[in-house]
């Protein structure tokens, strides 16, 4: 899904397209979060259809194998976590996790505060993909209050802050990540999304750069 390429539009503009940015980083890190239910299927299949292949209907036999593929990918094979690719180490909750959560801090976001879907998922450390999308997402909303109550010059720092954290870390270690995902997923669902965040990511940061 590609964005409006202006570099010169109006506030209301702007805000719009910083809802819509926040939307859709939102989606994709819900997606990511935990195997997906009915519900959250049917949203998506409803919403997003290019994720599902043809003819695709959610019942427990689909949503089984999704499932199955959700654990190989991100809990036998490589969890989504920047540490896991970034850090010397290896391992989770290192210095590199310890980096990401200071810029949150830096930031005023506290993963998990007002997020029932993280509050109760698996994640284990807060540089897992899904916590620094939903960061970009929280980012781009409060780009949009800023817009929206005639306030440029804040608008302008959270896309700044959006784009040193890409810089500094999201766009470090996600694409590798999600080459790699795309190529060992087996349904259509996952490799759809892999390339969804990585592509979306490439286009969003590009954006940023023709306002800041």
């Amino acid at each position: 899904m590609s964005l409006r390429w202006k570099r010169r539009a109006s506030p209301s503009e702007y805000a719009e397209q910083a809802r819509l940015r926040a939307q859709l980083y939102r989606v994709q890190a819900r997606a990511m979060l935990d195997p997906l239910d009915a519900e959250l299927a049917g949203f998506l299949q409803e919403n997003y259809p290019f994720l599902f292949p043809e003819g695709f209907e959610v019942t427990e036999e689909t949503l089984q194998v999704l499932r199955v593929d959700f654990t190989n990918l991100f809990v036998l094979s490589s969890p989504p976590y920047e540490a896991a690719l970034m850090d010397e180490s290896g391992h989770l909750n290192s210095k590199r996790t310890d980096a990401v959560a200071d810029f949150y801090r830096a930031c005023g976001y506290n993963p998990g505060r007002g997020s029932e879907a993280l509050a109760h998922s698996s994640v284990l450390a807060m540089d897992h993909l899904s916590v620094e999308l939903e960061f970009l997402a929280r980012l781009a909303t409060e780009e949009a209050d800023a817009w929206e109550e005639g306030d440029a010059d804040l608008a302008r720092e959270k896309l700044s802050l959006s784009a040193r954290f890409m810089d500094e870390h999201l766009m470090r270690w996600m694409p590798v990540y999600t080459s790699s995902m795309e190529e060992d997923a087996e349904t259509h669902l996952y490799r759809e999304l892999a390339r969804w965040i990585r592509e979306f990511a490439f286009s969003d940061r590009k954006y940023i750069a023709g306002i800041v």
